[in-house]
């Protein structure tokens, strides 16, 4: 990863891919600027990182790859006229701005090649799941760097653009829904009996390992639920609770609903 790397923000998504990519040795810190408007924001970026932050749109003209890493509803602000002039025409632009397609991104940036992702928080702790899609003028040494940038930060996949509204409601929502999924184990606990930071930390786990499992063993999540689930025994009364109690069917709910407001977000 040999290119000069440009972040358009530099607020937490911004720090976790360049956390991930320095821990992961890609490329050396003397090769990541930061364009930020909060001056105490670029200094803990320089001491943390010992990458170079300023406020400085010049910056633009030395980036061979741009990450735009703004709020939505700043980034048209933060692409005006003066400093889209100033992105060198074979720049490789990706945008983790959540609700930007690709033609709304073209419209803004005509000239330069672009990537659309989607990640999710996780990324921040080393294990995103993030999900890209190319525009056309890409090439494969372009799939291949962004895909090495967010893999440092967890897993990375591609996928057609059509697809990530739901990509949207399962994994770049999910991590709400897994957050409640702790919580309410953790009341549980204490509800049984458990003091609760016990219990969180005793949810947490079991639900980092369980997906874990998933991810090492290629199994499926229902053939592993069988192999803890004896007749008679603890886990098929727990589990017979949660159908009860319609436990599936909201969080698959929860994904679809997300996803139909991703798609209500859909630039006309």
């Amino acid at each position: 990863m040999q290119k000069d790397l440009l972040f358009i923000g530099g607020g937490v998504m911004a720090e976790a891919i360049i956390k991930g990519i320095l821990a992961k040795s890609l490329t050396v810190p003397e090769k990541i600027t930061v364009i930020e408007p909060l001056a105490e924001r670029r200094l803990y970026l320089e001491k943390t990182y010992g990458v170079r932050a300023d406020n400085e749109s010049e910056a633009l003209k030395r980036a061979q790859a741009i990450i735009l890493a703004v709020k939505p509803q700043i980034l048209e602000s933060a692409l005006d006229d003066a400093i889209t002039a100033l992105i060198p025409h074979d720049a490789l632009v990706v945008s983790i701005v959540a609700g930007k397609s690709l033609a709304g991104l073209r419209a803004l940036l005509p000239r330069q090649r672009l990537v659309r992702v989607m990640p999710n928080t996780p990324l921040a702790v080393g294990e995103g799941m993030t999900v890209f899609a190319r525009d056309k003028s890409t090439n494969e040494h372009d799939v291949e760097f962004v895909h090495a940038i967010f893999a440092a930060c967890g897993m990375a996949m591609e996928l057609p653009e059509s697809q990530l509204d739901a990509v949207t409601g399962l994994s770049g929502s999910g991590p709400g829904y897994i957050f409640v999924i702790i919580d309410a184990l953790a009341d549980a606990g204490v509800m049984a009996g458990l003091p609760r930071d016990t219990a969180i930390k005793l949810a947490a786990q079991t639900l980092a390992g369980s997906a874990r499992m998933v991810l090492e063993t290629g199994k499926h999540p229902a053939q592993l639920r069988d192999q803890v689930t004896s007749p008679g025994g603890t886990t098929i009364a727990g589990i017979a609770a949660m159908e009860k109690a319609g436990v599936r069917a909201g969080l698959m709910g929860a994904v679809l609903a997300a996803t139909e407001k991703s798609r209500s977000f859909r630039e006309k």
